[in-house]
């Protein structure tokens, strides 16, 4: 651990888009590290320790957190602890990644993912989990501002969303599309922030707008398995 796969060219593009728009530090906003005491998981961010594989489970102690690796997936198949360099443009930092046979340009062949048709939207996919430190609150409040933030970067926002207990975390849930110069959507993007202390955890898939594959199903289920290790400091 870890393995050095990378993120496929299109996912990386997106999540530069994305990651630049959904800025979750700022400079002088009270809702993270304000220069007290870091926490292990802030520690974690600024020096990455790789973690293990223990039978079903994906572990890292030193970070706390772990996955176990759901027994049924369609299409995000192979789960890992990717190489924990940071990615996008404000740098987040990859935790675990699950992604179908091909993501990494390796696979493929005749190993489809389910409801797959062969067709042109057959693209690898993937579904990780980032952190990176928190210096935004994220609550009710957050909800406006990350919304005008992605309108003014030219997405058109399906939904976002404050949940207090979603999959067993609470945090702000976004579904939204990037548009071609006509205005239609070509991409759908997904992601859960859910902040531990004075970090945030981001949850991250996008694919091609209208694909048929079984991705929400994988991540519900992914979701569920991502645990801590210790209980939360809020």
């Amino acid at each position: 651990m870890p393995m050095l796969r990378t993120t496929s060219m299109t996912s990386l593009m997106t999540l530069a888009l994305a990651s630049s728009a959904l800025v979750v530090s700022a400079c002088g906003d009270k809702g993270g590290y304000r220069g007290s005491k870091k926490s292990p998981m802030l520690k974690w961010v600024e020096s990455p320790k790789s973690g293990s594989k223990d039978g079903n489970f994906l572990k890292i102690p030193s970070l706390g957190v772990q996955l176990e690796i759901p027994q049924t997936l369609y299409v995000f198949k192979e789960c890992e602890e990717p190489a924990h360099s940071p990615e996008g443009a404000n740098k987040w930092v990859p935790v675990f990644r699950c992604a179908s046979p091909a993501f990494s340009g390796g696979g493929g062949g005749d190993d489809l993912d389910e409801g797959s048709s062969g067709g042109s939207n057959d693209e690898p996919l993937a579904m990780t989990f980032y952190i990176t430190p928190k210096d935004r609150p994220l609550d009710e409040r957050s909800v406006a501002y990350f919304e005008n933030e992605l309108k003014t970067a030219g997405y058109s926002v399906d939904e976002i969303a404050f949940n207090d207990s979603y999959h067993d975390k609470r945090g702000i849930y976004f579904k939204y599309q990037e548009t071609n110069s006509d205005g239609d959507a070509i991409r759908e993007i997904i992601e859960f922030m859910f902040p531990y202390d004075d970090i945030v955890f981001i949850a991250h898939m996008d694919y091609p707008f209208g694909d048929t594959r079984s991705v929400n199903a994988d991540w519900s289920a992914i979701m569920w398995y991502f645990k801590f290790d210790k209980p939360s400091g809020g």
